[in-house]
């Protein structure tokens, strides 16, 4: 009997179920804080550290700063500072019909303010990343936010590469 509480042990037998009926190809079975955990194991592997300090070739999560709305704030999934920029790098996961273009388009805006060298956003999850919407409708939005990049998780050590120093790249 499988334990409602063991998230692995359910995802391990989904997995092997899609498998043995030969439709491995379609399970997706990531969620947003994979996609975050993801993320953070790319920067690991780019050679960098999650640090509080704001130095060289580390990164911090789940910065907290000034929302568009004065009331509000916002969370940077992460910052990376490298040694030439700082780059904001924002998740967005949905596997779900509904609002995932109207939640881009707040996310344009942000970007358009953003202190930071660039502003990554990494997409994922099925809805997202159908026919390339997401992506395409954020890097359309370059006029308005130019330090905007839309990406997927696979794209983003090859984003970093030419900004990391060589003995580590």
């Amino acid at each position: 009997m499988l334990s409602p509480c063991n998230k692995f042990e359910w995802t391990t037998k989904f997995k092997w179920l899609a498998y043995k009926a030969g439709q491995a190809d379609k399970v997706n079975t990531m969620c947003r804080k994979d996609l975050l955990n993801n993320i953070s194991t790319t920067l690991e592997n780019c050679g960098l550290i999650e640090s509080s300090l704001q130095k060289s070739m580390t990164y911090q999560r789940n910065i907290k700063y000034p929302s568009i709305f004065s009331d509000k704030s916002d969370h940077a999934h992460f910052v990376v500072y490298l040694p030439e920029r700082t780059i904001q790098i924002v998740a967005k996961y949905q596997e779900s019909h509904g609002t995932a273009i109207e939640k881009l388009a707040y996310t344009a805006m942000d970007a358009a303010r953003t202190s930071y060298d660039d502003y990554l956003v990494i997409c994922a999850g099925t809805e997202l990343l159908k026919h390339s919407r997401a992506i395409n409708f954020l890097n359309l939005s370059k006029g308005d936010a130019p330090k905007l990049s839309a990406i997927t998780l696979e794209e983003l050590a090859n984003i970093l590469e030419p900004y990391l120093p060589k003995a580590v790249a």
